[in-house]
């Protein structure tokens, strides 16, 4: 952090960016490092892969994130957040892969240290909570826009505080934040309770898909190309659908496969008890979280699925 710190007090420029796919602790994380950045009286733009999901738009300043960089705009350094590897940036990797000084600051396990700095704490709850560190190591006061967007970080990331990432700190800090006026109540109706008819179909479709194996301790569900046009729905709105089939009783492995365009498949693993899945998705040139990880395989679904599940079987049984 000392380090981080440091670089940020060096340059005047920056760009901030994170993973494709956009959800609350990515973009709660960017918006809460822009705010620092602009409070030092320096200049900050975010320029994602992908734009901001709906569901997400009423954050503080959403709408000053971009999907490219305007004629003119330049920076000296960028910061990546809450992402393992630069692969997972997209398009924007090509911005910042010509010399620029690169900043890494992340909470994945598997995070490949691609930053002239790199700080990446697997204890973290979250990006957002490691920014919140930064604010109050530098002294610098939050104001509420920039508590609630760090709340919304952490509380995403922790899955309403029910994960295993959650520990004392966090809710030290999630407390502190919710004392600059923060409404729980509302920020949980923003967050997850504005789905439109589309939505609610879509997740009753991909419910209607889920299976489970011999030993009913993998559940997994599906996601089609088909599925999204048929509903209308936004391949977004399918964040925390995997933990339908984690919540089964006795499932210690819940996958969900999204069907991606150019035959890929997006895997993500949820886990229970002492069951790594940050290694079974590294197996696929993936990684994430002890308990929440996810990969690429190319093929078909059903392809995916054999290779995916013959693997989580294999680390079943070994255990």
């Amino acid at each position: 952090m000392k380090q981080v710190i440091e670089a940020i007090a060096k340059y005047n420029k920056f760009l901030i960016t994170a993973h494709v796919n956009l959800e609350g602790d990515s973009l709660g994380s960017q918006l809460g490092m822009k705010a620092l950045v602009e409070s030092l009286g320096k200049t900050a733009i975010i320029v994602d892969n992908d734009a901001v999901p709906d569901h997400y738009k009423f954050l503080p300043r959403a709408e000053e994130v971009c999907n490219k960089l305007g004629d003119g705009e330049d920076f000296e350094a960028a910061i990546v957040l809450d992402c393992p590897t630069l692969k997972r940036i997209g398009k924007v990797r090509d911005l910042i892969a010509k010399g620029k000084f690169i900043i890494n600051v992340d909470h994945h396990i598997s995070n490949e240290k691609f930053g002239d700095i790199n700080w990446v704490d697997p204890n973290a709850s979250s990006a957002g909570e490691m920014v919140y560190k930064i604010f109050k190591e530098m002294g610098i006061k939050l104001t509420k826009e920039t508590a609630l967007v760090l709340y919304i970080a952490i509380l995403t990331d922790t899955g309403s505080f029910n994960y295993d990432n959650t520990s004392s700190v966090t809710h030290e800090i999630a407390g502190e934040l919710l004392g600059y006026g923060i409404d729980p109540a509302s920020v949980s109706e923003s967050v997850y309770e504005r789905r439109s008819i589309a939505d609610i179909k879509f997740l009753g479709r991909v419910l209607s898909t889920i299976k489970v194996n011999k030993a009913a301790d993998v559940a997994y569900l599906e996601i089609t190309r088909k599925m999204l046009k048929e509903t209308g729905a936004d391949l977004v709105k399918a964040e925390g659908f995997v933990n339908y089939a984690r919540s089964i009783d006795k499932v210690r492995v819940a996958i969900i496969f999204k069907e991606d365009v150019n035959d890929k498949i997006n895997v993500s693993f949820r886990s229970k008890g002492d069951v790594d899945v940050n290694k079974i998705a590294s197996f696929f040139n993936g990684g994430g979280h002890v308990k929440a990880s996810g990969c690429v395989i190319e093929g078909s679904i059903a392809e995916a699925e054999k290779k995916v599940l013959d693997k989580v079987e294999e680390v079943l049984r070994s255990k």
